[in-house]
């Protein structure tokens, strides 16, 4: 493929620090704009598929 799958921002993710990915993420959930999106649902099935996700992101990681 010519181009990369993944896009550069998300790339430069990688560089930076976990534990300020952690706060400014927390920050993000508490705000309105999450609140609205959905992405604070408090259900047994959203917490599942953020749990299957974040496995999915620290993936790549180990294999490095």
């Amino acid at each position: 493929m010519e181009t990369s799958p993944v896009p550069r921002a998300f790339a430069a993710l990688w560089a930076l620090p976990q534990g300020l990915l952690v706060a400014v993420l927390r920050r993000f959930l508490k705000s309105p704009t999450a609140v609205h999106s959905g992405l604070n649902d408090p259900s047994a099935a959203m917490a599942a598929e953020l749990e299957q996700l974040a496995e999915q992101l620290r993936a790549p990681a180990r294999a490095r």
